[in-house]
């Protein structure tokens, strides 16, 4: 019998400039959900090739043609309603008909992480929901699943390295995630996962509103007719309100009255 001689053709990269590769939605999606992954370039490429990776190889391709888009050109890959198969990192090329083996750079590369796959864990700050300019917050996530990681997300977008679970006495598994001097204010949640898995995550656990009092405050007025004045212009909803003032009056008396020549001792002026 006659050998036959198997050919394999690899797709030629870095030919051309690589595209960018955006997702239209947060990375972070739930089970069953959908997401749209854009990939873009400033060359006119007639064809853009998405490649999802799992442990460092690729595991599917998809082809879309492109489509013009202010002087270059774009696609967009929907995906879902998403399974943990879909899962994983994504990166994007583009090509041309007349050469389909000549391929772009490799688009810088997004993770896609799955939701919704396990219990939520549960998250609290041990300070309080509220801190000063300057100040650590230190948020802990807990569970009572074995877990191997803990992630974070601000606002559904994820903080960029999770932390190894660590076996409490109770036989809970816990994460401290230490926030400052400076962050952002606004919703977190933390998440779980397993080694194995690491793209897969568990259902976020409830949101957590942390303030910084530092991006609140706009402005105070101090001593007006002898009274004391303080006038705190504050854009927050009402949540953690009660907080930050009560925090907020001994810090603002201890800093501002001494400027302007004020005492701790009642509300009088000094002699």
């Amino acid at each position: 019998m006659r050998p036959y001689l198997l050919l394999v053709i690899l797709p030629m990269c870095r030919v051309y400039r690589k595209p960018f590769l955006v997702a239209l939605q947060p990375p972070l999606v739930d089970l069953g959900e959908k997401v749209t992954l854009e990939c873009r370039s400033e060359i006119m490429f007639e064809t853009f090739i998405l490649t999802s990776h799992k442990t460092g190889t690729i595991k599917d391709s998809f082809e879309l043609s492109a489509e013009l888009f202010h002087g270059g050109s774009h696609a967009n890959f929907s995906i879902g309603p998403v399974t943990p198969d879909d899962a994983g990192t994504y990166t994007c090329y583009g090509s041309f008909n007349h050469s389909p083996y000549e391929w772009s750079e490799s688009s810088d590369p997004i993770d896609i992480k799955i939701t919704g796959l396990y219990k939520k864990p549960s998250l609290s700050a041990l300070m309080g929901p509220v801190v000063m300019s300057g100040e650590i917050m230190t948020l802990s996530c807990v569970s009572d699943l074995q877990f191997d990681m803990f992630h974070l997300s601000w606002e559904g977008v994820p903080k960029e390295h999770g932390l190894p679970s660590i076996l409490n006495h109770n036989w809970t598994f816990q994460a401290n995630f230490h926030l400052g001097p400076v962050f952002n204010a606004g919703n977190y949640r933390c998440y779980g996962s397993f080694r194995n898995s690491c793209h897969v995550w568990s259902t976020p656990s409830d949101p957590l509103y942390i303030l910084n009092s530092s991006f609140f405050i706009k402005n105070i007025v101090l001593k007006i007719n002898n009274i004391l004045v303080i006038h705190l212009s504050i854009n927050v909803n009402n949540h953690g309100l009660l907080y930050i003032l009560i925090r907020l009056s001994f810090y603002m008396m201890d800093l501002k009255l001494k400027q302007e020549g004020w005492v701790l001792r009642g509300w009088n002026s000094p002699a």
